[in-house]
């Protein structure tokens, strides 16, 4: 799926970037998996879907947004076949958030100032800090801590939220022991009364 399409959050919502020379095949497949996988998690954004070096018909580009209405909580979708540069910046001073295009493993670290998107999953003994929030489009099993920066205001959300621990600004939680981790249920952690509290999505 990664191979076909990507993520880049910009201010007002996130873009999909697809791969230069994808066939609609293909592009169609992934969209429609990941829309039914991750239906609300694009809840109140917009979702602009990049269509630049793509050659698609008009018949395939109403099929395109009719599967892309499967993402039922997204507040505006466009289409754009403007070129966008994506860099990934890890310096102190940047603000934008990164994307993570892979599946973090064991001893692998992710460490970035501002949001943190990962697509894939956060495997235990992966650990990722954002000052900001941090969004896992996949299953989320290692050590995570949005809010470095003391923000109570960042929040963690995931297509399954069953983290070896969970740090928001000061405070840390661990998921329950009988946590039913075969079902994929979208859920995000935030700070409320100086409690994280876990909510679906």
């Amino acid at each position: 799926m990664a191979s076909v399409f990507s993520f880049q959050a910009v201010s007002d919502g996130v873009v999909m970037n697809f791969r230069d020379g994808s066939t609609f095949g293909s592009i169609k497949k992934a969209v429609t998996l990941h829309a039914a996988e991750a239906s609300d998690f694009f809840t109140g954004i917009n979702l602009y879907l990049n269509l630049s070096g793509l050659e698609l018909a008009y018949e395939q580009l109403e099929e395109l947004m009719q599967i892309v209405k499967n993402y039922n909580q997204v507040n505006k979708i466009y289409f754009t076949a403007k070129k966008i540069e994506i860099e990934e910046k890890m310096t102190e001073s940047t603000s934008e958030a990164v994307i993570i295009n892979r599946t973090l493993r064991s001893g692998q670290r992710v460490k970035h100032q501002a949001n943190v998107v990962i697509v894939g999953d956060v495997n235990p003994g992966a650990e990722v800090i954002a000052g900001g929030d941090i969004i896992v489009f996949g299953r989320l099993k290692g050590v995570v801590h949005a809010g470095a920066g003391g923000s109570k205001e960042a929040q963690v959300a995931a297509l399954k939220l069953d983290p070896t621990q969970l740090r928001i600004a000061s405070l840390i939680a661990r998921s329950p022991d009988d946590i039913d981790s075969s079902k994929l249920q979208a859920e995000r952690a935030f700070i409320e009364n100086d409690q994280i509290i876990v909510e679906k999505i």
